[in-house]
């Protein structure tokens, strides 16, 4: 999903959605929820108190020893 798509779909401009992508911005609770309603995720999934992993590293993790 493009940001312009969910800008549009939780009534933001496209600005906002990149700032919360990189971190500089930190939704409202209003806008957290909105958020989950586009993706069908809990409110855990944008808030926490501990910083997420990268997805890449879950879906690809690195074995000890082993290059890419």
């Amino acid at each position: 999903m493009s940001r312009a798509a969910l800008a549009e779909a939780v009534n933001v401009n496209p600005q906002t959605i990149g700032a919360l992508e990189r971190g500089n911005h930190y939704p409202s609770l209003d806008l957290a929820l909105r958020i989950c309603e586009v993706f069908g995720l809990p409110v855990e999934a944008v808030f926490s108190r501990t910083e997420f992993t990268p997805l890449s590293a879950e879906v690809y993790p690195r074995e000890k020893g082993k290059l890419p």
